[in-house]
């Protein structure tokens, strides 16, 4: 062997792929050499295990591209005539390599596109809609229902449209949160849908508002948040989405919504 080692040699060498006359050779030159001796030394410390160590890898890899991937390494390639005693069919500790490399490339890039996929299965559809009732809500003080309709009748009336607006029959008798009565009852609109809000006051914390919209994602539990400052209670039924939003302390809001709920099960659309 004229030429100076290379790594590929030296691998190759470690690996048991050399014929035996090149790797008599390549000893010859190694016993006086001692710059590559040393490198060979250097690479013999990572002379581990690769096919046990990436076996669990490749058992969840994307199969058909590293399939490929591996078929292209294996696939014979022309070669120079000075490399052409380094061709094996068979893969060892380079191919390996190689292999992990793609193997970790494409997990990479396929744990980016489960995260992506799964943040558009899981995302919260309702987060924008609690958003603008907790800052439409942020704008009410208790004065903004100092004024509101005090007759019976009128609340009564505007209950009524809302439910027929929403598909949803409200009865005035069970909209009532405990010891606060409701106030205003107004239909708005969101995502191009009805929105009914619920309006009441709370003499010791304020305003507090029941939102409900239609939606067919399924029924879903109690969840709290806060946001922009407010307590946040929500849930769905499976024809509509439910929202109370108050500066309530959370306790306290989590016991009237629970009674809300209740009130409202099993209401179907009119």
């Amino acid at each position: 062997m004229s030429v100076k080692p290379t790594d590929e040699m030296l691998t190759a060498y470690l690996d048991g792929e050399l014929a035996a006359a090149d790797r008599a050779s390549l000893e010859a030159t190694m016993a006086g050499d001692g710059a590559a001796a040393n490198r060979l030394r250097f690479l013999s410390h990572g002379n581990l295990a690769y096919a046990e160590a990436f076996a669990p890898m490749l058992d969840e890899a994307p199969r058909k591209k590293l399939e490929a991937m591996l078929a292209d390494l294996s696939a014979p390639k022309a070669r120079p005539a000075a490399e052409a005693h380094l061709a094996s069919p068979r893969i060892g500790r380079r191919g390996l390599i190689a292999a992990a490399i793609g193997c970790l490339a494409a997990g990479v890039v396929a744990d980016r596109a489960f995260l992506a996929l799964r943040s558009s299965l899981f995302e919260d559809e309702d987060a924008a809609l609690r958003q603008e009732v907790a800052e439409y809500l942020a704008l009410y003080t208790a004065d903004s229902l100092t004024h509101a309709p005090s007759s019976t009748a009128e609340r009564e009336a505007q209950l009524k449209f809302a439910g027929q607006r929403l598909g949803l029959p409200l009865d005035p008798a069970a909209m009532n949160l405990g010891d606060l009565q409701m106030r205003r009852a107004q239909i708005l609109e969101y995502d191009g849908k009805p929105l009914g809000q619920i309006l009441y006051l709370d003499p010791a914390h304020g305003p507090v508002a029941l939102c409900i919209v239609a939606a067919s994602s399924g029924a879903k539990p109690i969840t709290r948040e806060r946001r922009g400052g407010l307590n946040l209670i929500y849930w769905s039924s499976p024809t509509h989405s439910f929202v109370m939003a108050a500066r309530n302390p959370m306790e306290d809001l989590t016991a009237r919504a629970e009674q809300m709920q209740a009130e409202l099960a099993g209401r179907s659309r009119a």
